[in-house]
C-alpha cells in the first residue's frame, strides 16, 4: 500500500510541475493543433491530413489475374525470380483492386518486406504503417512493430553521409518513433522508445519537450526499468533550464520539487549523488533569487514596506541560510524606522 501511495504522489507531483512549467516558460508562437487519438506528452500533435488514406485503383498498377489469390501468386513468383519492380507493382495492384480480400493484407506485408529488403527504409516503414492502419487484425502485429523499431533505429544511427552531413532532419526520424508508440501505447517497447524520443529532443535543444516525454514515461510506466533513467534525465533537463534561466523563480522551484519527489520515490536511485548535487545547487540559487529580490526592494525601489515584507518572506522560508543573520538585522532596522538603503 505504501508503494502504491508513493507512486500516486509522484504522478501528482509531475502533474503539478507540468502546470508550473506553463507559467515558467516564455511565450512561443503557436499554430492550429491537430487531433490525436491519444495524447502523448512531448510528441508532435497529429493533423487530420496525416491520416493514411486507403490506396485506390490506379492506371499505373493494373492486375494480371482475375482473382486475388492468382494475383498474389504472380507477385510472389516475380519476387522469387528477383524481379523486384514487377513484384512491387503486382502487390500494389492487388491491394488497390481487392482491398478487402484476405490476400490484400498478405500483399501489403510482402510489399513492406520487399521495400525493407531493398533498403528503402523510409518507404518500408510507411508500408508497414499502412499495414497496421488498414489490416491490423490480419497481420503479425508485434513482428511489424519490431520491424518498424529496427528501421527507425537504423535511420537514427545512419543519418550522416560519408562527409558527415545529416541526410535528413531528426524531426522526421523522431516522428517515426512516436508513431511506433502510438501503434502500441502499452507495448513492452514503449518505455525504451520514449527514452529515444526524449534523447532526440535533447539533441535538438528542445529540453522542455524532452521533459514532457520523460515525465510522460514516468506517468505511464512508473514501474518500468526505464523509469529510473527517465527520472534522472528529466531532472537533468530541469536543472539545466533552471540554471540557464536563473532569473526565473517558478522554473527553479518546479525543478527542486521534481528532484525532491524523484529522490523520495527512488531513494536508492543509482544517480542519487548527482541529483542531490543538483538539488543543493538549485536550492542555493532559489535562496539567492529571494535574497536579491528583497534587497532590490530595499536599495533600488527604496520601498520600506515592500522590503520588510520580502525580508519576512525570506526568513520564513530560509531561516538557516547564510543570508539569514544579515536579513534579520536589516529587518529589525526597518521595523525601527530606518530609511531604505541607498
Amino acid at each position: 500500500m505504501k508503494k502504491q501511495v508513493t507512486t500516486i504522489g509522484f504522478a501528482a507531483l509531475i502533474a503539478m510541475t507540468s502546470v508550473l512549467a506553463a507559467l515558467a516558460q516564455t511565450g512561443r508562437p503557436g499554430g492550429t493543433r491537430g487531433y490525436a487519438s491519444d495524447h502523448f506528452e512531448g510528441f508532435d500533435a497529429l493533423d487530420e491530413d496525416s491520416r493514411i488514406l486507403q490506396k485506390t485503383k490506379s492506371f499505373w498498377f493494373s492486375v494480371d489475374a482475375e482473382t486475388p489469390a492468382a494475383q498474389l501468386q504472380i507477385a510472389e513468383k516475380n519476387e522469387a525470380l528477383g524481379r523486384d519492380r514487377a513484384a512491387r507493382k503486382a502487390y500494389e495492384a492487388l491491394i488497390r483492386e481487392w482491398p478487402t480480400a484476405p490476400e490484400a493484407a498478405q500483399a501489403q506485408y510482402a510489399l513492406a518486406q520487399l521495400r525493407e529488403r531493398q533498403q528503402k527504409f523510409e518507404k518500408a516503414f510507411d508500408e508497414y504503417q499502412y499495414l497496421i492502419t488498414h489490416y491490423a487484425g490480419h497481420c503479425p502485429y508485434q513482428e511489424v512493430l519490431d520491424r518498424q523499431f529496427r528501421i527507425a533505429n537504423h535511420l537514427l544511427h545512419n543519418n550522416t553521409s560519408m562527409f558527415g552531413w545529416s541526410l535528413s532532419g531528426t524531426d522526421a526520424i523522431r516522428e517515426r518513433f512516436e508513431q511506433i508508440v502510438r501503434n502500441a501505447p502499452r507495448g513492452a517497447q514503449a518505455p525504451e522508445i520514449m527514452l529515444v524520443i526524449g534523447s532526440i529532443r535533447v539533441s535538438e535543444k528542445e529540453l522542455q519537450e524532452a521533459i514532457a516525454v520523460y515525465e510522460g514515461l514516468l506517468n505511464r510506466f512508473p514501474q518500468a526499468p526505464q523509469a529510473v533513467t527517465a527520472a534522472y534525465l528529466a531532472a537533468q533537463c530541469r536543472h539545466e533550464l533552471a540554471v540557464k534561466h536563473s532569473y526565473n523563480e517558478p522554473r527553479c522551484r518546479e525543478a527542486i520539487a521534481f528532484i525532491k519527489a524523484a529522490l523520495a520515490r527512488m531513494p536508492t536511485h543509482p544517480q542519487k549523488a548527482q541529483m542531490t548535487a543538483w538539488l543543493n545547487e538549485l536550492t542555493a540559487l532559489l535562496i539567492e533569487q529571494n535574497y536579491q529580490q528583497a534587497v532590490f526592494y530595499d536599495t533600488k525601489q527604496r520601498n520600506a514596506e515592500a522590503a520588510k515584507a520580502a525580508y519576512r518572506r525570506f526568513l520564513s522560508e530560509f531561516s538557516d541560510s547564510r543570508h539569514a543573520a544579515q536579513v534579520r538585522e536589516r529587518l529589525t532596522q526597518l521595523e525601527q524606522g530606518a530609511a531604505p538603503l541607498r
